[in-house]
């Protein structure tokens, strides 16, 4: 079992076109249920003066409406779920969004769901080198965001131990233990706290390649190749990209091969279409735009035509070099509700982050501060130094402050007003709530506008 190139081979290597085919019979059942069984899409469907039977070709998606998150909020609690609460064939476990901005969006979970998400995940570990009788930590939060129970239940099913750790990074020093004490050969964290750990480790004299750690997953907020490389260097690990959302079960809904060249969408699972962000309109295929998700074999919950607002491209090759035919999604480039206008110019937070961890001395983290004074945008940064020892020269702080200021202008067109602070001294998002850059934005003109109010 062991050697086989893939867990479950035939889904994951079955032609396009039957893909499509398989795609459009899910979508067509799906269209049906919820038109029938769920009062909230019947609504929105007739209000939209669409009808299961509008829907006969994979292109007929676009007649039905976009869900957007403040829809679904409305329909909370139960509004989004196709199953009874419990019983043999009910919903038995549920999670939800972070409710950071408003109710959570509530996802329910049958048994059947749950043999399903353990599948998907499964195939990604596998995807990524994991086999059985390998021991894997995992390092995202377990408790209504759904990123630790999907890689939990995905290692358990292809017979690999996990160690459900949980996202806290104050306790680097466990993390680094468990690591080289039970032989640890997978995790999987945020970028932000594997490099705090990492630097962790770093400081300690720690040397990850006497220890049998050989992969990392990596997802839940954007990160540039560059933050891959860095990680790669702290932990001698090759490190993969992982996506999913809580909406949807998610870890399970995408992840690179071993070619890392985009991330495999499970075609089987779930419908992205990528979109114009402003017109609704769908972009060419490559062309980059916002993401939106129809989960084609749901039992507890319905979600069609979600927009995430997650900026990607998606292409669809016939076969990749893996093997595998399912379509690809880039990385994570940011969200449309995380691109930070300032004086004129779009500025996404992982445009900086690449820009600064071209310097060997920046730390685990960044905090951008946007405030307006005399009605003009000011753009602060916070970067974090990699060791405090660094802030006692007065004239090094300068210079490299200096610096950093210049290469974030060189990606943004902004120059910021850089500040140098201590290490492991600003807020770090972990789990659910680093889905979107609110620990790393901080937009004070927001504030400011209430107050006039």
């Amino acid at each position: 079992m062991s050697f086989r190139r893939f867990f479950q081979e035939e889904i994951e290597t079955l032609p396009k076109e039957k893909l499509k085919a398989l795609q459009l019979q899910r979508l067509q059942a799906m269209v049906e249920l919820v038109y029938h069984q769920n009062s909230f899409y019947r609504k929105l469907y007739d209000e939209a003066g669409v009808k299961p039977s509008d829907i006969q070709s994979l292109e007929d998606i676009r007649k039905l409406p976009f869900l957007e998150k403040k829809s679904v909020r409305g329909a909370y609690p139960y509004g989004m779920a196709l199953a009874p609460i419990g019983g043999e064939n009910g919903a038995v476990e549920v999670h939800a969004t972070s409710g950071t901005t408003g109710k959570s969006v509530p996802v329910f979970a049958t048994m059947k769901d749950i043999e399903n998400w353990a599948d998907l995940n499964a195939r990604e570990l596998w995807m990524t080198g994991l086999r059985p009788g390998d021991v894997f930590m995992n390092s995202y939060g377990y408790g209504l965001p759904t990123g630790g129970f999907g890689f939990h239940y995905g290692a358990m099913k292809m017979g690999v131990m996990v160690i459900p750790m949980g996202s806290d990074a104050r306790q680097y020093e466990r993390f680094i233990d468990f690591i080289f004490d039970f032989g640890v050969a997978g995790m999987c964290m945020t970028p932000s706290v594997g490099l705090y750990v990492g630097n962790k480790a770093r400081e300690m004299g720690i040397d990850f390649k006497k220890s049998k750690l050989k992969v990392g997953l990596f997802g839940a907020e954007p990160w540039p190749w560059e933050t891959r490389l860095k990680l790669e260097e702290y932990f001698g690990i090759t490190a993969y990209d992982e996506f999913g959302m809580t909406e949807f079960l998610g870890p399970g809904m995408t992840c690179e091969c071993e070619t890392r060249d985009g991330m495999h969408a499970w075609a089987d699972a779930f419908l992205v279409e990528c979109i114009n962000p402003e017109t609704g309109e769908p972009v060419g295929e490559g062309e980059e735009g916002e993401l939106v998700w129809t989960w084609l074999n749901a039992d507890g919950t319905a979600m069609l035509r979600y927009r995430s607002r997650d900026l990607s491209r998606v292409w669809w090759e016939e076969r990749c070099a893996c093997g595998r035919t399912h379509p690809k999604i880039a990385a994570i480039k940011g969200r449309t509700d995380d691109a930070v206008p300032i004086r004129g110019l779009i500025v996404f937070p992982s445009q900086i982050e690449a820009a600064l961890l071209r310097f060997p001395e920046t730390g685990a983290n960044f905090r951008i501060i946007v405030d307006k004074r005399n009605g003009l945008d000011t753009f602060d940064l916070k970067v974090e130094v990699k060791e405090n020892a660094m802030l006692e020269s007065e004239e090094f702080v300068k210079q490299l402050q200096k610096q950093m200021a210049e290469a974030v202008k060189s990606v943004t067109g902004n120059t910021p007003h850089v500040h140098l602070v201590p290490a492991d001294s600003l807020p770090r998002a972990t789990g659910g709530e680093s889905k979107t850059a609110s620990a790393r934005v901080e937009d004070r003109r927001n504030l400011q506008a209430v107050e006039q109010k």
